[in-house]
């Protein structure tokens, strides 16, 4: 699979590119799909989730803080 830059993503994305885009498990994304954290649409047996949510998600939780 072609690594994509995040401006080229499209408005809807699976859930195996969130987990490779934010470097997570596939058991982070089942708790925050569970606790509402991140919202998420179901197609048929696929889940997808909105690039602006992810966005959103990053954003509220940016720290501030430059990396050591």
């Amino acid at each position: 699979m072609k690594k994509k830059h995040l401006s080229e993503w499209s408005d809807w994305i699976d859930g195996q590119d969130v987990m490779e885009k934010l470097h997570i498990m596939p058991r982070t994304l089942q708790r925050w799909r569970i606790s509402g954290f991140l919202p998420f649409s179901r197609l048929k047996k696929r889940l997808y989730y909105r690039k602006s949510d992810i966005l959103n998600l990053l954003r509220n939780n940016f720290n501030g803080k430059q990396p050591d």
